[in-house]
């Protein structure tokens, strides 16, 4: 059973290597390579080391779950997103993008951390909205997305159900505004969809807020087949004027 052990432990050690060169999305693969090694000590009846591997899914598995998480909303990030996206390439998938409107305003009234429970209260609703199987993601900033299998009008209404109340912070009541652009992709690439419902998107933060299902003559199509940037660099000055007005 000895060489059970060494092979073990060399694989610790390269896990260990490897964990000061891979980035937090390669943990699972990680994880995986302990979980490996953790029965070769188990069949060599290295029981302590067992434990001390079992300790280091735990902590690592905690890792991985921090890493998918936004602190400030507790939904899943971007690259949860994505991920999400990209395994629901050729089903039936309807993309809501939500940008928040007059968050200049409520920082400036607020200061960020009043910003950051406006942008959670935001998350809950959209949480609210949501059902069991949908993935609710922060993009990034003042923008989130829903995916889901659901009907975009059953979807649409369920979001402008949610986001309908208003929301008080600091003991003073704000409308909750923000605009929404839906898409629905029928066997189609949910990228392109994503693409899509933020044309959409756009056409109602001109409209000065509210819901728009996309409309392939009035909003065109996405620049770059169903990509959008991290960080979209067009019209800041328009984007900073609707966000004011």
């Amino acid at each position: 059973m000895r060489w059970i052990a060494i092979a073990a432990t060399t694989l610790v050690q390269s896990v260990v290597v490897s964990l000061l060169v891979t980035s937090r999305g390669e943990l699972a693969g990680v994880i995986a390579a302990l979980g490996i090694a953790l029965q070769a000590f188990l069949l060599a009846g290295y029981h302590h080391l067992a434990v001390r591997a079992t300790y280091r899914i735990a902590e690592l598995a905690k890792d991985l779950a921090v890493a998918d998480m936004d602190p400030v909303t507790g939904l899943a990030v971007r690259r949860v997103a994505e991920r999400h996206l990209f395994d629901a390439a050729g089903t039936d998938v309807t993309v809501a993008l939500i940008d928040v409107d007059g968050m200049h305003d409520i920082n400036n009234a607020h200061t960020h951390s009043g910003g950051d429970l406006y942008l959670a209260a935001v998350a809950e609703r959209l949480v609210h909205a949501a059902e069991p199987g949908d993935l609710v993601a922060r993009l990034g900033g003042d923008e989130f997305v829903v995916v889901t299998p659901r009907d975009p009008h059953a979807l649409a209404w369920s979001l402008a159900a949610a986001v309908t109340p208003p929301v008080t912070i600091d003991g003073i009541t704000r409308p909750m505004r923000v605009s929404i652009g839906i898409c629905h992709t029928p066997g189609g690439d949910p990228h392109t969809a994503l693409g899509r419902a933020d044309r959409a998107m756009y056409t109602a933060k001109r409209r000065g807020s509210g819901i728009e299902h996309y409309d392939p003559v009035r909003d065109g199509e996405p620049l770059s087949h169903g990509v959008r940037p991290a960080v979209r660099g067009r019209d800041r000055r328009a984007r900073h004027t609707a966000d004011n007005a």
